[in-house]
């Protein structure tokens, strides 16, 4: 079984559920974690990079990626978006409503929200992630607020919660994301968008059980980025840790 770690979905007909369904068959994908999109217009990547346009909404649309997961239980699994801006206790009542809810995971979006890794209330969300047992899957960036390196200061505060270092990490090669998966119990690397070399070298040092697949539907492609995997020349059981069984770990699935 294949299990796509990380695909964003959104109304729009470039990112909504039949056109990732079909991007699924083709790759033979059987299951993918669904991540509220329509925040950035990943058709305008470098505009939010670099600073010229602003993300269309803060509100992270968990509602629709519930609705879609509802509608396809035997095809999606969820994972809510927070936003770290809002009051503590209104983070924690939505977080614990979204387990309630189903949802198995939370990701956090830096570029979206402006906020630092090591703040409060993302020390909250982290902490309140170990309890719910839900992976803290975030972003990072070339900053120190959400630095790599602030990953790994949270993953060694907090020892129960699962830390997910997306894409690999930041830029071309962050051998820094590599370094803490491989010395850290509970920092796992997700490979979509992340080059071949990068992933290479992560199995090799981080090993296959602290890796799992994505596609980052609609960005990239799920065959695009089954093909960097297949690629490696890797150990059946190897390929299969990271198609599906380092998830199914993390999502006690």
């Amino acid at each position: 079984m294949i299990i796509d770690g990380h695909a964003h979905i959104s109304p729009e007909a470039h990112s909504n559920a039949e056109t990732l369904i079909a991007a699924m068959n083709d790759a033979e994908v059987s299951r993918a974690v669904l991540i509220p999109g329509g925040m950035l217009d990943v058709r305008q990547m470098t505009d939010y990079v670099t600073g010229k346009k602003k993300p269309e909404t803060v509100e992270p649309p968990n509602d629709f990626v519930l609705q879609m997961i509802k509608e396809n239980p035997d095809y999606f699994i969820g994972f809510c978006c927070m936003n770290p801006n809002e009051k503590i206790d209104v983070i924690t009542e939505k977080l614990e409503q979204h387990a309630k809810d189903g949802f198995k995971g939370v990701k956090m979006a830096p570029m979206v929200h402006q906020f630092s890794l090591l703040g409060k209330a993302s020390k909250s969300i982290a902490d309140l992630c170990g309890q719910l047992g839900m992976p803290y899957y975030t972003h990072t960036l070339f900053h120190a607020s959400a630095s790599t390196s602030s990953v790994g200061t949270l993953a060694k505060e907090f020892k129960n919660t699962n830390f997910v270092i997306g894409h690999m990490g930041f830029g071309p090669l962050d051998v820094e994301a590599i370094e803490l998966a491989s010395t850290l119990d509970n920092v796992y690397l997700e490979t979509s968008t992340a080059n071949f070399l990068s992933i290479k070298m992560a199995v090799e040092k981080a090993g296959a059980e602290k890796m799992f697949y994505g596609s980052e539907f609609p960005l990239s492609d799920p065959v695009v980025e089954r093909t960097k995997i297949e690629r490696l020349n890797l150990p059946d059981s190897q390929k299969e840790q990271i198609y599906s069984k380092t998830i199914m770990q993390l999502l006690k699935a």
